[in-house]
């Protein structure tokens, strides 16, 4: 298990121009594109989470996109960016609610937990392939010089990449997994008596029936949601392992686990 600081951070919203000190980030979401194997449509996750791994060098100003403003600032907060939300007066109710909910939240975070490390080179291929760890749940932290054991950057199919990564760490042995939907990215933080499991939904729409799967025994099982009440069901405890299911999942849920 690798542990990693986070920095605590709230977004803040940006009505006014351009600001040519920021780096500029897209809306993130979710779009639909075509299956390379099949006529089917597939859904694609647009997330700045490898951007914000990677370090920025300056604060990020992010498109809120229509009703993306809440989700935007959700995004920044769990992966600890400094980041303000641009948009427009009609997307300013949504972040509020956002921000008001982040601001109920533990004000210090716990060290972010990985199954792996990440060598960040600085390429293109470095971020594809660190996309594509996010959206197959794969924990990792990153660093930007080479260490022993380290996963290095590979050229090619990301997808690919991420699915040799996933053999080498061993399903049984991850710190944490996702199962029901494809577009539900979880980050994990946390020490030895405390887990905190950040869900974000980039959907379209809420997702009904997800199960997460911790390693690690853990009795007690709390679901902060902005959206109104939500408790986990059907807990399980085998083995060194802890389960649960969430009826539902908005665009952000943060599940804290405590022996």
């Amino acid at each position: 298990m690798i542990a990693l600081l986070l920095a605590a951070a709230l977004p803040t919203f940006h009505s006014g121009g351009d600001d040519l000190a920021s780096t500029k980030l897209s809306a993130p979401g979710m779009r639909m594109r075509m299956n390379e194997a099949s006529a089917t449509r597939s859904p694609w996750v647009d997330s700045n989470g490898a951007r914000y791994l990677r370090g920025l060098k300056s604060r990020a100003l992010v498109s809120a996109g229509e009703n993306r403003a809440d989700l935007a600032a959700f995004e920044a907060y769990v992966f600890g960016a400094d980041a303000a939300i641009a948009g427009s007066a009609k997307d300013k109710p949504a972040f509020d609610m956002a921000l008001a909910f982040l601001q109920t939240l533990p004000k210090e975070r716990q060290p972010a937990l990985a199954d792996i490390t990440f060598f960040d080179d600085g390429s293109v291929e470095a971020l594809e392939n660190m996309n594509l760890l996010l959206r197959r749940n794969l924990q990792f932290r990153v660093v930007k010089q080479d260490e022993r054991g380290a996963v290095r950057p590979k050229p090619g199919n990301p997808s690919e990449f991420a699915y040799e990564v996933r053999k080498k760490i061993g399903d049984d042995k991850r710190l944490l997994r996702v199962y029901g939907s494809e577009v539900v990215i979880a980050r994990m933080e946390g020490d030895a008596k405390r887990r905190a499991v950040h869900l974000l939904n980039y959907g379209n729409r809420a997702v009904d029936g997800v199960r997460v799967r911790v390693a690690g025994t853990w009795k007690s099982v709390k679901v902060h949601a902005p959206d109104g009440a939500l408790e986990a069901a059907d807990i399980v405890h085998e083995g060194a392992v802890t389960e649960f299911s969430l009826a539902r999942a908005g665009k952000y849920v943060l599940v804290v686990l405590t022996p």
